[in-house]
């Protein structure tokens, strides 16, 4: 894995600590040969609250920040509604996933 990849993980993980909704199943991201563009995809249970995509949109904008001397020039939001159990297909930066063990109860 590339330091870009390793530095994007991080820097996502990090506006995304205190973004994270109970409906977000998982983020994953991609990042282009270039390193400009952005692939940002997010599963959900359903339709995201108002409120919940405003805090996914701040954490979009965290990314873009800081990221280091503006290399970034798109980020692309992707969001899927796939309630659980359905499968998931992430993107090769994986930077959040809900856990949906059977034994873990999360009401």
């Amino acid at each position: 894995m590339t330091t870009e990849i390793f530095q994007l993980r991080a820097i996502a993980q990090i506006a995304l600590a205190t973004h994270i909704t109970p409906r977000v199943r998982s983020i994953s991201m991609s990042l282009d040969s270039s390193g400009h563009e952005i692939e940002f995809r997010v599963y959900t249970d359903g339709r995201l609250p108002e409120s919940a995509a405003e805090a996914l949109s701040c954490a979009v904008t965290e990314i873009h920040a800081a990221y280091p001397s503006g290399q970034i020039l798109r980020i692309n939001e992707e969001f899927i509604i796939a309630p659980e159990p359905e499968p998931m297909h992430h993107l090769p930066i994986v930077v959040y996933v809900r856990c949906e063990d059977a034994w873990v109860d999360r009401t």
